[in-house]
């Protein structure tokens, strides 16, 4: 089976229609014969959490989480803002 990496942001718990498409992405490259492997964030600050599509993830996918630098993360620990101001 081929392999194919999937680098992506959102994956659950993240909540969206971004973690959606990732996840049917994932699922139906399985039944083209291709073997998905997922490259995601292990430290993002998703906008909301959604445990509901935990389930939902195909058995057996590869999932690689790594530390990013988040640069929202680190304008507040610069400024020790929460959100910019317009």
């Amino acid at each position: 089976m081929k392999r194919v990496l999937i680098v992506t942001y959102y994956w659950p718990p993240s909540g969206g229609i971004g973690v959606l498409r990732c996840l049917k992405f994932a699922k139906y490259l399985r039944k083209c014969g291709w073997e998905p492997i997922v490259y995601t964030a292990s430290n993002a600050q998703y906008p909301y959490i959604d445990h509901s599509n935990d389930g939902d993830v195909p058995d057996g996918i590869e999932i690689l989480r790594h530390p990013i630098m988040e640069p929202f993360a680190l304008f507040k620990k610069l400024t020790g803002k929460r959100r910019t101001t317009r």
